[in-house]
């Protein structure tokens, strides 16, 4: 059924949209249930085939607690799991002094590290006593004033020697594992 509203109202006319519609007393609504006005009409579920549905999923799922069974969760399952899968041992290398390594081997046991001088120890610029004091220099370029020095140091060593303040003497003798 098709009628203009707008017009019935710009003429004056008092009467209402039931007036309008007379015996037909149900509104056409199609042209909403349409995503585009020239698409068709979605179709919409009926709520017996939506509860039919609904059953046969209730139906599934006591199929599935009659099978398997449920339990209640007991206070042992919210225990934290136990790490020991994390440890990837052999069972040929448990038993001897063999320990499997993640990567490849080291080639290079040592690292070069550069360092800050804080304190000088003498007025010369060598340090033949090997009294200077150095820190760990930070990252980019050196401030103004900043003598920066280069030490190797072994791998085993460098939490060490990054901490702290070290002299010449004991950064010297950090290269040596």
């Amino acid at each position: 059924m098709n009628f203009a509203v707008a017009t019935h109202i710009i003429a004056g006319d008092a009467s209402t949209i039931s007036d309008l519609l007379g015996t037909a007393k149900e509104l056409d609504v199609s042209s909403l249930k349409q995503d585009a006005p020239d698409a068709p009409v979605r179709t919409h579920v009926d709520e017996d085939e939506a509860n039919d549905q609904r059953d046969s999923e209730i139906d599934a799922i006591e199929a599935f607690i009659a099978k398997h069974g449920v339990t209640k969760p007991k206070p042992e399952d919210f225990k934290p799991k136990s790490q020991a899968w994390r440890s990837k041992k052999s069972a040929a290398a448990k038993g001897s002094n063999h320990t499997e390594r993640r990567g490849r081997p080291r080639k290079v046991f040592t690292k070069d590290l550069s360092f800050v001088r804080v304190l000088q120890a003498d007025k010369g610029l060598i340090d033949t006593d090997g009294k200077d004091q150095f820190k760990r220099a930070g990252r980019g370029r050196a401030k103004k004033g900043e003598v920066r020095e280069t030490f190797t140091i072994h791998h085993l060593n460098v939490d060490t020697a990054c901490a702290g303040i070290h002299t010449r003497k004991a950064l010297a003798a950090m290269a040596n594992g």
